[in-house]
């Protein structure tokens, strides 16, 4: 596949339209976002439309979404106290919610209202180590970023557990994601599973 003559590689291809992370973006109908004039040129699986009206959802591959028997919140590295959180756990910490854009690299973006807590109630909890200035999440289908701990403290940054009134829906992230107005759509990982405090920086995917 080319790009103005240029070769795009998989890593580059994934990075726009990974499932953890290009997400939810509306049409111009609902809040004056621009049409997709380009979405004649994109294969039909990466335009999904499922969930809510008015949102699409990017995707690179299928994912059957998370199993809940199975999943919980793993938070190590250089912490004090490691925890575990089951999804219940979670409603348990300070609730936080705001109204906020998430932007797309296409230059598109779409607003929602997000609940969830602040990553600053993990902090709390866990107790970091002076020297744990990165933090690494990992997600249910294998997407990862890595942000520094500062990022994740801004006031806006929301670990999400609510969209517009609803839990997450599989496609939008359940049953956890972060939202970072202040980054692309595609560093706004989804399905998290894990969150490693570090003293270096880890490649993002």
């Amino acid at each position: 596949m080319k790009i103005l003559g240029q070769k795009i590689n998989r890593r580059f291809f994934l990075s726009f339209f990974s499932l953890s992370a290009l997400t939810n973006f509306l049409p111009e109908k609902v809040f004056g976002v621009s049409d997709y004039r380009n979405d004649k040129n994109i294969p039909k699986q990466y335009i999904q439309n499922r969930d809510r009206p008015g949102f699409f959802i990017r995707s690179a591959n299928p994912f059957m979404g998370v199993d809940m028997n199975e999943w919980s919140l793993s938070v190590r590295g250089m912490v004090k106290t490691p925890r575990e959180f089951k999804y219940e756990d979670l409603f348990g910490l300070k609730k936080n919610s705001q109204t906020s854009r998430l932007k797309c690299v296409e230059c598109w973006s779409a607003t929602a209202k997000w609940e969830g807590f602040r990553f600053q109630e993990v902090i709390d909890m866990v107790q970091p180590d002076p020297n744990a200035k990165y933090v690494y999440l990992q997600s249910a289908d294998s997407y990862y970023e890595s942000f520094t701990l500062e990022e994740l403290i801004r006031p806006r940054v929301l670990m999400i557990l609510r969209m517009n009134g609803q839990p997450l829906s599989k496609d939008h992230g359940f049953p956890l994601r972060l939202i970072a107005p202040f980054k692309y759509g595609y560093k706004n990982i989804k399905y998290i599973t894990s969150i490693e405090f570090t003293d270096s920086r880890k490649r993002n995917y």
